[in-house]
């Protein structure tokens, strides 16, 4: 009985390991600002990588690569149509994710222009 709590104990150990390497992967998808910016633009919908270029301010191959990484974290989904390759967000949740941080971006940015005016005033 003993070992089977054990063998137990480590699949739950190894899935854990394995969900905490998977949300590692999606967070690290959102730390870069031209990614995020990615997102942005796909807030509203599909679009192919030529629409999305000019509104990115980023080479093409550096766009590209952006979305690869995307796309190989589950963040991103594609579909081509004739030679148009169209890119839309896997899971809308990361909206909510993203706008979660803004939020507390928003307060902590508060917080230090509030310590700011107190420095200043001194």
């Amino acid at each position: 009985m003993q070992e089977y709590l054990n063998i137990q104990i480590e699949l739950r150990r190894l899935v854990n390991d394995e969900v905490y390497e998977l949300h590692a992967r999606v967070c690290k998808s959102l730390s870069s600002p031209v990614r995020l910016r990615i997102l942005d633009l796909l807030r509203d919908g599909e679009r192919t990588e030529k629409d999305m270029l000019p509104l990115t301010g980023v080479s093409q191959p550096n766009l590209s690569l952006h979305l690869k990484y995307l796309r190989e974290n589950g963040v991103l989904e594609r579909r081509q149509k004739g030679t148009l390759v169209y890119y839309r967000v896997a899971h809308p949740e990361i909206f909510e994710a993203i706008d979660i941080f803004r939020r507390i971006l928003a307060k902590k940015l508060a917080k230090e222009q509030r310590l700011a005016r107190r420095v200043v005033r001194w």
